[in-house]
């Protein structure tokens, strides 16, 4: 018995994409030294990014295949985003951007263990306590590395 294969949220898209991707490495590739000999520079990169265009050919073909078969349901952004980025990611990665934003004007040390805290307490949920003494050994641990061994100034 054939098992069917069914589409994730937002696997056409992803596909898609990664042929725009693969096409343009292949025009970079080309673009090395063009198609002038075996023994050009830019061979190797015009090879791999055309196995790249072949493969992502095959999916994009393969996956609309899946769709017009009927076995996917077409599946709305909510759906898509919801499983591509989830809140949680979402959130970490403006704590990221809050910590590269805040790191020049309160310097490494403070910014970092701030981060760690604020990270601890989200992702881990430890209790502030337990989240401030872990945070707090990581950033001596960084600074007595970085400061006594390797004798590099954190800014």
């Amino acid at each position: 018995m054939k098992k069917t294969r069914k589409l994730h949220p937002g696997e056409r898209l992803i596909s898609w994409l990664l042929l725009l991707f693969s096409l343009f490495l292949f025009h970079q590739a080309y673009r090395i030294s063009g198609f002038g000999g075996l023994s050009t520079p830019g061979i190797f990169p015009l090879f791999a990014s055309g196995v790249m265009v072949a493969c992502m050919l095959y999916l994009v073909c393969d996956n609309w295949r899946i769709a017009r078969a009927g076995q996917e349901q077409k599946s709305r952004l909510e759906t898509v985003l919801g499983k591509l980025l989830p809140l949680k990611i979402v959130l970490f990665t403006l704590m990221i951007v809050g910590y590269m934003l805040l790191l020049q004007p309160l310097g490494f040390l403070l910014c970092t263990f701030l981060f760690l805290v604020l990270s601890f307490l989200y992702l881990g949920r430890l209790g502030l306590v337990k989240a401030i003494l872990i945070a707090a050994g990581a950033v001596g641990a960084i600074y007595a590395i970085f400061h006594y061994l390797f004798q590099v100034v954190l800014p």
